[in-house]
């Protein structure tokens, strides 16, 4: 089968690899379509658990093509989506509920072989039906999970308010997440005018473009700060406006996957006086079905979030000059029966 496989640091090559074959409970999957990640980047760095040669990808929706020994509930055919957390169930973490903090922490596209392939192998009990959804759609259920998990983590009061910084793919979810969840009214700010546009279409009472003015504006429409306080860039610059913004007894909510060796400055007296929770979300926790739910409904849509649909030859091309360098992207995902394609400039 085709492949795109990272080979060493910043070195993706497309290569013809076995098709791999289901051992008993696997499901054998040939892939329709698998998103671009900020992950993908992180692992195409050299970060992340990176372990080389790996194919990536780990937000992967797919037809069943077959049943390893054992495995019941799922038909050839059916499309499928996957939670790529994959845990060993018996360590201190995984009894505690937090399966994606599992001390023997593996996952598909992150540390076993994942989606930017014709086919992928995944655990039967990482997989879920998602055969009433287009693939467009069904693709955002990973990201989406992790979404949940944040939403979940935050439990956002009826009514709150909220300021999100971020209106890329993942800023645009968590904010349709946010306001299926409680929030009455949201605050976006991003540096692009036409992802706030489209934030807007789709929930966003107010959005500022990113300026030296921005703290001044929020702070003039409303004075007494969010009750809820977020961001979807991993900036630290951006993060370090956070704790100004919230209200006491407000929330905040780390999000974005900052450097590792990020430091930001925060005042601890004002977190202390303001009554403030402070919070962090790493990817996914038995989520899925919370995402399945939310797109079903309608209540997150993703219709007009994908920008790219990239050929598996063109993986590499995508993440360097779309994703890093693109302002206005804002979802690549790859389809892999297109196996070649021509970078257009």
């Amino acid at each position: 089968m085709h492949a795109a496989v990272i080979t060493a640091k910043n070195t993706i090559e497309y290569q013809d690899v076995s098709k791999p074959q289901p051992g008993p409970g696997e499901v054998l999957i040939q892939v329709e379509l698998a998103g671009v990640c900020g992950t993908d980047a992180h692992l195409l760095g050299g970060h992340f658990h990176a372990r080389f040669p790996l194919i990536p990808g780990h937000e992967i929706v797919g037809r069943v093509v077959e049943l390893g020994k054992n495995v019941k509930g799922f038909f050839e055919g059916q499309r499928v989506v996957l939670d790529p957390d994959l845990n060993c169930g018996t360590c201190v973490m995984c009894q505690r509920g937090m399966r994606h903090q599992c001390l023997n922490y593996e996952a598909i596209g992150v540390t076993r072989a994942g989606g930017f392939a014709q086919y992928v192998l995944a655990p039967s009990n990482v997989v879920y039906d998602a055969n009433d959804l287009d693939p467009e759609v069904a693709v955002f259920a990973e990201p989406l999970g992790c979404v949940a998990w944040g939403i979940t983590r935050l439990k956002p009061e009826p009514g709150s308010t909220a300021l999100l910084y971020g209106a890329g793919g993942i800023g645009l979810l968590l904010m349709q997440a946010l306001l299926a969840s409680g929030v009455s009214e949201i605050t976006v700010v991003d540096t692009q005018p036409e992802r706030l546009t489209l934030a807007r279409r789709l929930g966003a009472r107010q959005a500022f473009v990113a300026s030296s003015s921005t703290d001044e504006q929020l702070r003039d429409l409303f004075p007494h700060g969010f009750d809820v306080v977020t961001e979807a860039t991993g900036a630290p610059k951006v993060q370090q406006h956070m704790v100004g913004h919230a209200t006491p007894g407000g929330k905040i909510l780390f999000f974005g996957v900052a450097p590792e060796d990020a430091i930001i400055e925060v005042s601890p007296y004002e977190m202390f006086r303001k009554d403030l929770t402070v919070l962090g979300s790493f990817s996914l926790n038995a989520t899925v079905p919370l995402a399945l739910r939310w797109l079903r409904s309608g209540r997150v849509q993703v219709e007009r979030l994908i920008t790219e649909t990239l050929p598996l030859n063109l993986l590499h091309q995508g993440i360097q000059q779309k994703i890093a360098a693109d302002p206005h992207h804002i979802k690549a995902v790859v389809d892999p029966s297109r196996t070649t394609g021509v970078w257009a400039t």
